[in-house]
């Protein structure tokens, strides 16, 4: 089976029960290990949502499994990061239920931006992600000199 990326944006709204349908052409490529899980964590940025699939967050989680649990900051990144994730089920119609301690996190409100981002879903709201972009000043040209993309797309020889 091809593995399929998370990719695109898709605006989205919660309804009055705090849930978010999951737009069609994402839940498209949810593979059936997945279970129709999402698991909702705290963002890297702070002020954003990681969502995984279910078997993406176990393949995360078995690997956050080989740090040393003596090392204090072992403990407070698997304390952090882990510690708050929130485990949905999508129902029959592609909505999750996003609990208010995780909406908090990612300082959502009613609207909410999803972006694909490969093998998990960043979720923002609008206006702070608008905010992160203008403070940041990311410009795709400049991170792509930035980044080393050489042992991608040439030989050595």
């Amino acid at each position: 089976m091809a593995i399929m990326d998370f990719a695109g944006e898709y605006k989205c709204s919660l309804d009055n029960k705090k849930r978010v349908n999951i737009p069609s052409n994402v839940r498209k490529i949810f593979v059936p290990e997945a279970e129709n899980t999402i698991v909702f964590t705290r963002g890297f940025e702070g002020v954003n949502l990681y969502a995984y699939p279910l078997n993406e967050w176990q393949r995360l989680t078995k690997i956050l499994r080989t740090l040393n649990p003596l090392e204090k900051k072992t403990r407070d990144f698997i304390r952090l990061f882990v510690g708050v994730a929130f485990y949905a089920t999508m129902d029959s119609q592609g909505r999750v239920m996003i609990p208010e301690r995780i909406l908090k996190m990612g300082e959502i409100e009613k609207d909410l931006l999803i972006i694909g981002s490969l093998s998990k879903l960043e979720i923002w709201n609008p206006k702070v992600y608008n905010d992160y972009l203008v403070e940041e000043d990311l410009s795709l040209t400049d991170l792509a000199e930035k980044i080393s993309f050489k042992d991608m797309f040439f030989d050595e020889g």
